[in-house]
C-alpha cells in the first residue's frame, strides 16, 4: 500500500431532492473511510484591482474499493441497502479525519453548518475521476 495513504476521511454522500421522487430535500449518508490520500493546498491570489485572497484546492485519494458505486447506481439501491456502499460525486462534502456530525438538513446541522464548522478540513467535492482502470494505483480522485 501507498504510504501517503494514511488518513481518515468522512464522506457525506448527497443523494439530491431531483433524484428521490419520495423526498422533497436532499438526503445525507456518511461514510468514514480509511488508508486515503488527503491533501489541501492554501495559496494566495493577487488581482490588480482587488485585496489579496486566500485559497485552498483538496485533492483525496480513496482506494479502489468493493463499498463504491456510481451514483446513477446507487441512488437506485434501496435505502436499507444503500448504507453499505458509499459514492463519490459532485456535491458532497468531504471532512478529514472521522466526523461526529450528521447533515439533517434542520438548523444547527446543515450541510452548510457542518461544511463551517469543519473548515479548513471539510470542502465540497466540484471534481471526481474514477481511476479505477489503470493498472496500478487504483483509486477515485475527488477535488475541490
Amino acid at each position: 500500500m501507498n504510504p501517503n495513504y494514511n488518513q481518515t476521511v468522512t464522506v457525506y454522500n448527497c443523494f439530491r431532492a431531483e433524484d428521490n421522487p419520495d423526498n422533497t430535500k436532499d438526503i445525507w449518508q456518511k461514510t468514514v473511510l480509511n488508508n486515503c490520500f488527503y491533501k489541501n493546498v492554501i495559496g494566495r491570489s493577487e488581482y490588480a484591482d482587488k485585496a489579496p485572497k486566500m485559497n485552498s484546492a483538496y485533492t483525496v485519494r480513496i482506494p479502489a474499493s468493493g463499498k463504491y458505486k456510481p451514483y446513477r447506481e446507487w441512488i437506485r439501491l434501496p435505502e436499507e441497502e444503500r448504507g453499505e456502499f458509499f459514492t463519490c460525486s459532485q456535491k458532497d462534502i468531504v471532512v478529514r479525519g472521522e466526523c461526529t456530525d450528521e447533515i439533517t438538513g434542520s438548523s444547527p446541522d446543515t450541510a452548510s453548518q457542518v461544511l463551517s464548522r469543519n473548515k479548513p478540513d471539510a470542502f465540497v467535492v466540484t471534481a471526481f475521476a474514477d481511476n479505477t482502470s489503470h493498472r496500478l494505483a487504483k483509486h477515485y480522485r475527488l477535488g475541490g
